[in-house]
């Protein structure tokens, strides 16, 4: 959100300044005798809100705020999941038999096995082809009355769950993504549902995630953690989220000196991710001093040769015209994104190898228990 403070409007300049509008701001400066000047749009937006104009002094003001970037929900993305749940009444009868379709079948062929062992010991003389014949029968009948016995089962069984009801549950969770999914599809999928308007993406590294990966907290916070596990940065620039390094497609366009408008020396602003080497100074307004810009920088005592501006504040008023930025030279920048991109590689691999061996574990877990399973079916045979 921007503040511009506007004086003396007349009262036509001020009924212009209506919620809905579209409002850009130019800025820059002109020398001495105006044969030179450097300016232009530093930002554009939709005007949300403006104060009534009041009185300072002698001066009449009106604060006009407005945007750049559209407004994004801060509540964490939710999805809608509908399941159906089964419902069905209470059966308070009970079975004749208390037994299940297993039990029978064993009873079953219990009772055959003792009719068989009878015969035998009846007929001690019996030849082996009639000793096969009769163990056939036998055998013909177990096969018969389980075949019949699992039918009526399967059948009562039908017609109990046709008799089910089943009710939509309707339930709204984080919004989540099946193992193996790539960072651009998240962050894609991430920027519609929140409806940020998406610039150019092109990621460093664009890593999968070796497991379920669910987005929690506010979604612009949500992209940029993405990013940072990526070693991209996440930045906005005209109205639009942009994911990429922030050079792309940028050119030396100034020579940035005493001369062309620097006007403080180069001073340590370090927070530990340059190695020491990130400066902070001040110049006059020059519209090619941007996040990602390329500059040439010399205070005519130390020659940082080409930097990488990082971030910055623009003040405008009455009197002066000035850029305060944070900046790093070229090759400093460079070495760190490419200990930033090992980093990431280094933690995307450890991942993926901790998810390697969850599924090995558990294709184990599962052999094993289906092992067990078969052994236990053989021993009911």
């Amino acid at each position: 959100m921007n503040q511009l403070t506007l004086y003396n409007l007349t009262a036509s300049e001020f009924a212009c300044f209506l919620e809905g509008r579209t409002i850009e701001a130019t800025a820059g400066f002109y020398n001495a005798d105006a044969t030179a000047k450097n300016g232009g749009l530093i930002t554009k937006g939709t005007i949300k809100s403006s104060t009534p104009m009041a009185q300072d002094g002698v001066d009449r003001t009106v604060q006009v705020n407005f945007n750049h970037f559209p407004d994004i929900s801060a509540d964490t993305i939710k999805v809608k999941k509908v399941t159906k749940t089964k419902v069905t009444a209470k059966n308070t009868r009970k079975k004749a038999s208390g037994k299940s379709a297993t039990d029978l079948i064993r009873q079953y062929n219990q009772k055959k096995t003792k009719e068989l062992n009878a015969w035998l010991r009846n007929n001690p003389n019996a030849k082996a082809h009639d000793r096969a014949v009769k163990r056939k029968a036998i055998a013909t009948q177990r096969k018969r009355y389980a075949s019949r016995t699992r039918k009526k089962y399967t059948q009562t069984t039908k017609r109990a769950k046709s008799k089910s009801k089943y009710v939509k549950q309707v339930k709204y969770a984080n919004l989540s993504f099946k193992p193996g999914t790539k960072a651009t599809t998240i962050i894609r999928t991430i920027a519609k549902k929140a409806k940020i308007p998406l610039g150019a993406i092109k990621l460093t590294y664009n890593r999968k995630f070796p497991n379920t990966y669910t987005v929690s907290g506010k979604p612009l916070n949500a992209i940029k953690k993405i990013a940072d596990s990526c070693s991209t940065t996440a930045y906005i620039d005209n109205g639009k989220l942009y994911i990429r390094e922030i050079t792309t497609g940028q050119k030396v366009s100034l020579q940035l000196t005493p001369e062309t408008g620097l006007l403080t020396h180069p001073t340590p602003s370090d927070d530990g991710s340059y190695n020491g080497q990130k400066y902070e100074a001040q110049s006059l307004m020059r519209k090619e001093i941007y996040v990602g810009a390329l500059v040439y920088v010399d205070d005519g005592i130390k020659n940082l040769g080409k930097c990488v501006i990082l971030s910055g504040q623009r003040e405008y008023t009455a009197s002066s015209s000035t850029v305060t930025f944070q900046f790093v030279p070229y090759a400093a920048y460079k070495k760190a994104n490419a200990d930033r991109l090992k980093k990431a590689k280094a933690s995307a691999a450890k991942d993926q190898k901790k998810a390697d061996l969850k599924k090995k574990n558990e294709r184990s877990k599962d052999k094993a228990r289906r092992q067990l399973e078969k052994t236990k079916r053989a021993k009911r045979r």
